[in-house]
């Protein structure tokens, strides 16, 4: 589809964004046919969203999310997604690189429910191995013990779990786009408790893996068990500073029985250039990671760190157990709103079109480091066969940086420049060059 033609029907279904796109703090006039306050059974409003009240039993709001990207690379080579064999193609400048529609909503207050659906390949020639997202119903037992059941984000990855709309980077990190395990169908324990500390805790089943580290749409490990505990447990020291008290910490965990083959995670950079082969596995994939956060005014900060380890029993030439593949990766980012002032919710306080304010406007750093190496124990040589007893390491270090304006309620501009350089100069994804540069600047609506 020609880009003129994708904005054209792109255009006809975000036209309600922008039409209804008015000050979540001003009133609403009443229009005909629309009921409010307690005029009527059935409520109809436009708020942050299209909502329908059915009395006071149930609430649906109606949703979408648009991303619209122009990228550029260099070099100016990229291996296009979802084609299991390519060769390098010149990228397109735009990419419609989000389109999803849904809604969400609860009946009575014990039962909450959201579906949503990607819908890129209707509107561009996007590949979509999992065009359906969250599609889950969670039900509130009592207020220690909600259960969640459906397809969702596995409870791992402070940035894989947060929403896009408030992240930081138009990017994410190669660490959580590798190591983070995405959503999958599962059913889930969770709750908030001890409100003092604003713990929460979840734990679950779940039929695979996680979409993130399936290939070409194809699972790569079978059942996987979660957990993740979070909150801000300085909170319980009142000598400590206040700021300190506020830090946001967390920890995670999976463990599952990968698909036996050539199913260990592998690295790619942003353009899809691969620096790090698919190797043999089998036994079990295990996940560990630790979350912080640090908010004080307009300076924030974030770090997550992730260690995967992917067994290979019987993967040798000779059918030998081999030492584990160790995946590990962290980040750490710095953020400064330098112009306006947002919500605790992200959203500026004085929005622009919407207001009478200009948004508020964000820069940000990011530094990730990715690695992919063998647990002791390897004989021989070290090398880079998918069933060597002792893996040559390989790994990537990417900065991200740039601003971001948030105009209003429902449209974000961000900005970024991406460097990557992989540390193993004989095995680089494109012949006699180490560094990678992408830039991309993104218009997000969403309602």
């Amino acid at each position: 589809m020609k880009p003129i033609a994708k904005l054209l029907a792109a255009g006809i279904l975000i036209y309600p964004v922008l039409l209804f796109a008015q000050n979540p703090g001003e009133e609403e006039p009443i229009t005909e046919g629309q009921r409010v306050g307690d005029s009527g059974p059935i409520q109809f409003s436009f708020k942050n969203r299209p909502s329908l009240r059915l009395g006071d039993y149930a609430q649906i709001d109606f949703k979408t999310k648009w991303h619209f990207d122009f990228r550029g690379f260099d070099p100016p080579r990229v291996n296009p997604p979802g084609v299991v064999t390519a060769l390098p193609v010149t990228p397109d400048t735009f990419l419609l690189t989000m389109a999803r529609m849904g809604f969400k909503g609860n009946v009575t207050n014990y039962i909450e429910f959201e579906v949503e659906r990607e819908m890129r390949r209707t509107f561009s020639d996007n590949h979509e191995y999992h065009p359906w997202k969250d599609n889950y119903l969670n039900v509130k037992v009592n207020r220690f013990l909600h259960v969640k059941a459906g397809k969702f984000k596995i409870p791992f990855g402070m940035e894989e779990n947060q929403s896009d709309d408030h992240r930081d980077f138009a990017l994410d990190s190669r660490v959580s786009d590798t190591l983070a395990p995405s959503r999958e169908l599962g059913v889930m324990l969770h709750s908030k408790f001890l409100r003092s500390a604003r713990l929460e805790y979840q734990v679950g089943v779940f039929r695979y893996d996680g979409e993130a580290s399936s290939i070409h749409g194809v699972p790569t490990g079978d059942r996987t068990y979660a957990g993740r505990l979070t909150g801000q447990p300085l909170r319980l020291i009142s000598p400590l500073p206040k700021t300190i008290r506020h830090v946001y910490l967390g920890v995670a965990a999976t463990r599952g029985e990968l698909i036996p083959g050539l199913n260990g995670v592998n690295g790619q950079t942003f353009a899809g250039f691969t620096y790090f082969d698919h190797f043999y596995v089998r036994g079990d994939r295990t996940r560990f990671g630790t979350e912080l956060a640090w908010t004080e005014g307009p300076i924030g900060i974030k770090a997550e760190y992730i260690k995967m380890s992917e067994e290979r029993i019987g993967q040798g030439i000779r059918k030998e157990d081999l030492p584990d593949k160790i995946s590990r990766g962290w980040y750490v980012s710095g953020s400064w709103t330098v112009l306006g002032k947002t919500t605790s919710s992200g959203k500026p306080k004085d929005p622009f079109l919407t207001g009478h304010g200009f948004g508020s406007v964000e820069i940000g750093a990011r530094l990730d480091v990715l690695s992919f190496y063998g647990a002791p124990g390897g004989k021989g040589l070290p090398s880079r066969s998918p069933r060597a007893s002792a893996i040559l390491p390989n790994g990537e270090r990417t900065w991200t940086f740039g601003p971001t304006w948030y105009l209003n309620h429902f449209i974000k501009i961000q900005a970024n420049a991406q460097r990557e350089k992989v540390t193993d100069i004989a095995r680089k994804a494109v012949v006699n060059r180490t560094e990678f540069w992408a830039a991309v600047i993104r218009l997000q609506l969403a309602m």
